[in-house]
């Protein structure tokens, strides 16, 4: 299983949306460390862009087409 879990980036006003496993919850499927005590910062009206992380998308295509064969 997998999920989503945003990260701020600081000075960006940026929240990116990493893919992780439920059971590596601290690891990103593109190698980032992500501290599951400190949740993303909520955008102010001023931050108010998301994005995917690239790398995550396509690893997690990957892991699910593995899955199908």
């Amino acid at each position: 299983m997998h999920e989503m879990r945003a990260e701020s980036t600081i000075g960006t006003g940026e929240l990116i949306w990493h893919v992780i496993r439920k059971d590596l919850t601290t690891s990103s499927l593109c190698g980032r460390f992500l501290d599951p005590a400190s949740p993303a910062a909520p955008l102010t009206e001023n931050e108010a862009t998301e994005r995917y992380c690239s790398s995550c998308m396509t690893a997690f295509v990957v892991a699910v087409q593995d899955q199908r064969h």
